[in-house]
């Protein structure tokens, strides 16, 4: 049974029609990629893409961030 208490500090986002529409037609080259991110904008309270692939986010109309970089950023406003 996989450890659910991950669940405590994230959340799942609503997958729909007008999300793969809007990600079909979104110029992402990697199509999980662009559902993540038409996901985060449509949700209207996501305001950065936590990945490891930044360079697949080019096209993103919201704040991408490698996890350290997240990390420094939270560090530096302290």
């Amino acid at each position: 049974m996989p450890n659910i208490r991950v669940m405590t500090i994230m959340g799942v986002l609503s997958m729909d029609r007008d999300i793969n529409i809007q990600a079909l037609s979104s110029g992402f080259k990697d199509f999980e990629d662009a559902l993540q991110n038409s996901a985060a904008i449509k949700s209207g309270h996501i305001d950065v893409i936590l990945t490891r692939n930044v360079k697949d986010f080019v096209k993103s109309d919201i704040g991408v961030l490698t996890p350290d970089s997240y990390l420094k950023s939270l560090t530096a406003n302290r």
